[in-house]
């Protein structure tokens, strides 16, 4: 199995709730126009946590992120995200920027010149749920996206339905020239499926759950370790994840900026 890329996820850890996945703060944060600055940061940590391991002479993967829609808003994103790029010293194809397909769906001229700028940029431009909302083949027209990410929906209800619709997926994707990546795979059975409907990529907690970067490495120098004996999953297909935690502190010091 190869790593091939890693999504940073935000995580919040109050000391009154304990463990909070992003559903439970983001919407507030998105309402106030104040997503910006976790989205910031979660590039930040990345380029602190790769500063890091370049220094300890580790193998730095590349990263998706997600942003949000009101952060074109907010803020000089594209600045933002290139001043960060510059200060850790990574390049573009190091940092891939993730948009939800349901922002898509408001200010859509605003959003097709958001993704030609980045690209422009240099940067590849992913879209996350593909299929979860109303306007997939819409999007697929009017936007010039790098990857695909396929909704875990399709996988929860496994049945030749389900299979039919994900197999001509990565068909019209490779005909489109874009690559696809598969979400919540936790079956070696849809995990085989994917491979033969020619998914490029498989990420779930069938390799891993979302952890934090030293987990994450433990994890893949384990995975080497095995992977004479694991021939049941293919090289080059796997994708992991690690999460950015915040702390109460520190996402406070992040909003009042």
């Amino acid at each position: 199995m190869k790593l091939a890329e890693c999504e940073a996820l935000s995580r919040w850890i109050d000391p009154r709730y304990g463990f909070l996945s992003p559903d439970k703060f983001i919407p507030a944060l998105e309402a106030n126009r104040e997503v910006y600055k976790v989205d910031c940061h979660v590039l930040e940590s990345y380029g602190q946590d790769a500063e890091f391991l370049r220094e300890k002479g580790k193998e730095i993967f590349p990263i998706s992120f997600n942003i949000s829609r009101t952060d074109l808003e907010a803020c000089n994103i594209y600045q933002k995200i290139e001043d960060t790029v510059a200060r850790y010293g990574l390049s573009r194809d190091q940092v891939h920027i993730e948009i939800t397909e349901s922002a898509l769906n408001d200010s859509s001229q605003a959003m097709v010149e958001a993704v030609q700028h980045f690209h422009d940029l240099g940067y590849q431009v992913w879209m996350d749920d593909f299929g979860s909302g109303y306007s997939s083949l819409n999007v697929l027209k009017d936007y010039h996206f790098d990857v695909i990410k396929i909704d875990m929906v399709f996988l929860r209800k496994f049945d030749d339905r389900s299979k039919t619709i994900v197999r001509n997926i990565c068909r019209m994707a490779k005909e489109l020239g874009i690559r696809t990546v598969c979400e919540g795979v936790e079956t070696q059975e849809q995990f085989d499926f994917l491979k033969e409907a020619g998914c490029n990529l498989a990420q779930s907690s069938l390799f891993s759950p979302p952890v934090p970067l030293d987990e994450l490495y433990k994890k893949w120098h384990l995975i080497y370790r095995q992977k004479k004996t694991a021939s049941h999953r293919a090289s080059g297909f796997s994708l992991s994840i690690f999460t950015c935690q915040l702390s109460q502190q520190e996402l406070q010091s992040r909003l009042r900026k």
